[in-house]
This record gives structure tokens, sequence and C-alpha cells, in this order.
């Protein structure tokens, strides 16, 4: 997942030029529903990790294998034989977003967060005509919804039959990813057959050989920092995490699963199995046409802690930042202000250190062992 870049240690001059700008600059954005209900260097994900909502990330992170050597003999969608094109899991219009708007125009991965990478995973997966299904659906998506919502330009708009189509292409990816490299091993065995029907279903309505996803229905809202709320405990990178972070993951209970695809501030959910769908008001995706931006929403309060433990998981990562690299990104904030001050990672981290104060920044600097910390003698 692209983890949310942490501010450098920069001299005071600096931080208070950054301050300045986001004085005069800062723009408030709407609250989160996980303020509201209870309900890449900034770093990206290699996988999906097998998380079970309730309980905390970091516990339930399975090392996957490496996603860009994951090679399927056919087309993962059509069973074609043609050669087969390097397609993102998560579109590439995110991954350009989050480095244009981003303090140093860089991102790094969770597993190698010592690494920069200037794209998001690319396995070969699509035959070339399933490929521009999928990009002729991202590319409404991008310039209809995803770019003026984030620009602020509109705050809800009306999407067509092209909305439900890339939202299950994108749980499609995910979950057909996840599944590829033996990532659902702690799924129950009724829960596996469901993924199976799942990945079917789908399927067949991406391919348009069936009307619908059936009960394996889509779920988009969108999110942001948030400015205050009564919740307690929320990870002091919540906003950072929430505004920019890029993740995907299939969660579970022992009754339930979906799959998570979060493209910045946008959230997706693809239902595999749920056991009380009325609990979701305001999010679900319509086959046809529908109106997406609305804030009168609700969710199970299970989302809300899965949202926070992926933020701490967030943090973990990007703890591990090596002091070199932390000199790299501080030289990066350096050799152009101006724009470190002008970004959404900083508007983020403003927000953070507004609710929790040096606690944002703790949360994700680097921990010292304790036999390599200096005493005085």
């Amino acid at each position: 997942m692209p983890l949310p870049q942490p501010l450098p240690q920069l001299d005071p001059e600096m931080i208070e030029r950054i301050r300045e700008n986001l004085d005069n600059s800062q723009a408030d954005g709407p609250m989160s529903p996980i303020g509201c209900r209870r309900c890449y260097h900034e770093i990206v994900p290699d996988c999906g990790a097998d998380s079970k909502m309730a309980n905390k990330a970091s516990a339930n992170i399975m090392v996957q294998p490496n996603t860009p050597q994951l090679r399927f003999k056919q087309c993962a969608l059509c069973a074609g034989s043609s050669d087969l094109q390097m397609s993102h899991i998560v579109p590439g219009f995110v991954f350009d977003w989050l480095r244009k708007t981003s303090a140093t125009g860089h991102i790094r991965f969770s597993r190698s967060p010592n690494l920069r990478v200037q794209d998001g995973l690319k396995p070969r997966m699509l035959c070339w005509n399933c490929e521009q299904l999928f990009s002729s659906w991202e590319r409404q998506f991008a310039e209809k919804c995803f770019v003026p919502i984030n620009n602020g330009q509109v705050r809800n708009i009306i999407y067509g039959p092209w909305m439900l189509k890339f939202a299950t292409s994108v749980s499609w990816r995910v979950l057909r990813v996840i599944a590829a490299q033996g990532g659902l091993s702690g799924l129950p065995d009724h829960l596996l057959t469901k993924v199976n029907e799942t990945l079917q279903e789908w399927s067949n309505f991406l391919m348009g050989n069936q009307p619908n996803p059936g009960s394996q229905e889509q779920h988009l809202l969108v999110v942001d920092v948030i400015n205050g709320t009564s919740t307690r405990n929320l990870p002091p990178n919540i906003s950072r995490y929430l505004s920019r972070t890029i993740d995907f993951d299939i969660a579970h209970t022992p009754d339930s699963a979906i799959s998570y695809a979060k493209m910045g501030r946008f959230v997706l959910f693809g239902f595999v199995e749920i056991k009380h769908p009325h609990r979701w008001k305001g999010t679900r995706l319509h086959v046809q046409q529908g109106r997406f931006g609305q804030h009168d929403i609700e969710l199970p309060s299970e989302i809300g802690d899965y949202l926070c433990a992926r933020a701490r998981f967030t943090a973990e990562s990007s703890s591990k930042i090596s002091e070199r690299q932390q000199t790299k990104i501080r030289r990066s904030y350096e050799g152009d202000l101006d724009r470190a001050a002008q970004s959404e990672t900083l508007r983020a981290m403003h927000h953070d250190v507004s609710m929790f104060g040096t606690d944002a920044f703790e949360a994700t600097q680097p921990t010292i062992p304790d036999n390599t910390k200096k005493h005085k003698g």
C-alpha cells in the first residue's frame, strides 16, 4: 500500500515557511464517515493482506509472493490465450494523482519502504481486448468522478452504467490476484466457495454475459481528513491514511468476506458474502445510473475498526524507513519547499498534528532498538 509520507526532520525556518503556506492555502475537507459515525513516499502495499475486520491489521498480515512476478498462463478474465498485458490492480491514474499531489513526487511499497517506485503493481493477467475493456471504464471514472471530486469541482455526480462496471473490475482484480497468490488460506471453506462463486458472477457481468453482479454488490464512498471526532483510540495517522493511502485487501469475519480497494480518498468494497447487507446504507452502486458523493451514509461499526487497523499497519510500515532514506526525503522537501507546502501530503499531516500533536509525527518515525539507544553515563 502507498504509505502516507511522514514529515521529515526540518529546520525551524523551513517548518515555519511550510506552516505559513498551509495557513494561507488550507481548505478543510468534509469529515470522513469514520468521524461522524461509529459505523507510495507515500507507501503502497505490495499485496492484499488477509485481515479480520475487527482485529489489528499488523497481527494478520500475510507476506505474499511478489505480485509483479505473478503471471497468468491465460487471460484471467476471458481465458483467452493471446499475449497478456501488464495490468494495474489499482488503476494507474490513482498513482499519477498520488505522485502529483505529494510533497516529493515519490511513492514506496510497504514491503520495501526503502526503495522509491514510480507506479503501482502490474502483473500480466489480461489479454489486450480485456485490458481495453477495463481501460474504457477507468477513463470514464477518472474523468467524470475521480478528478472532479478530488479537485473540489463537484461534491457529487450522476453516473451511468460505467460506474458499476469500473467498480466491479477493480474488486474482481483484487480478489483474483490475492486468490492466485494463495492469499485466502485463512478463509473457512464456505467462504472459499463464495469466493469462487463471486469471481464467476463478476466475470460474467464484466464480459456482458449477465445484466448485473447478483448479490455481490459494489459499495463506494469518499473519505477525507478528519476535522474533529468524538471517537476514541483513532490512530494518529488517520487523516494521512484516509486521504493519501492506496491499499487493497480481502477482509473477513467467520461468516462474511469483502474485497477492499482504497484509491486515495475513494474506498471500494465488493461483497463476497455479507450476512447483514441492510447495515450498509447510501453506498451501493446501481446497474444503470445513480448519484454518488452523498454524505447520508451508514456503515457497520466493524468497517471503522478495520480502517483504523489498516492505518496502524501503514504507520508501522512507514516506521521502517531507514535513516538514509529519511535524509533523501528531507532533501526532497528542501529542494522544493513551495511544492511541499502546497501538497496534499502536508494538508493531511496538518490535520493529524492538529488532532494528535506530536503523536502524529511519532506514529511514522523509525523505532530505535533498545540495544542501539545511547544512554548518558
